[in-house]
């Protein structure tokens, strides 16, 4: 049976880090770069290492306003309850070895995290649109290749 994930309450509004909040003065976050012609990304990694990342049975990538880029999607509920909507790593050695992976991981760098219980990573608007287009071509989030590196702080 597929069904839609939507369970982590949310509530989007203030984020974590500087950058998402109004008026914040970090500096902008080093950008993900487009995959080389003839190498589609096979996986996506999110490094939210900075940040508490608590672990979600159904969490979403987020830009800077709240909007979602990714995670409302069907799934077989046996996949999610086995393996999970996305993988979790420690590091970012782990998650390269994570069987999701494959071998050619399109990296983004969290710059804040939210949602009812800070469980979703936020990326700046170009990762996130970078991140959907490339999706068009190695279609990595449709097979759910998607990793969340939490780094020691997260729950």
């Amino acid at each position: 049976a597929l069904i839609a994930v939507f369970f982590c309450v949310l509530s989007v509004g203030a984020c974590s880090s500087a950058y998402c909040d109004e008026g914040g003065a970090a500096p902008p976050p080093v950008l993900a770069k487009p995959s080389e012609p003839g190498k589609p990304y096979t996986s996506v990694i999110i490094d939210a290492s900075d940040f508490s990342l608590t672990r979600c049975m159904s969490p979403k990538i987020r830009r800077p306003d709240g909007s979602e880029v990714w995670g409302t999607v069907k799934v077989d509920y046996d996949f999610l309850e086995e393996h999970g909507l996305v993988a979790y790593a420690v590091s970012m050695d782990d998650a390269k070895k994570n069987s999701r992976c494959g071998s050619n991981p399109m990296i983004c760098k969290a710059v804040c995290v939210f949602g009812g219980a800070d469980s979703d990573p936020v990326v700046v608007v170009e990762d996130a649109t970078l991140l959907l287009s490339e999706n068009d071509t190695g279609k990595f989030l449709d097979k759910l290749n998607v990793i969340f590196v939490q780094g020691t702080q997260g729950k």
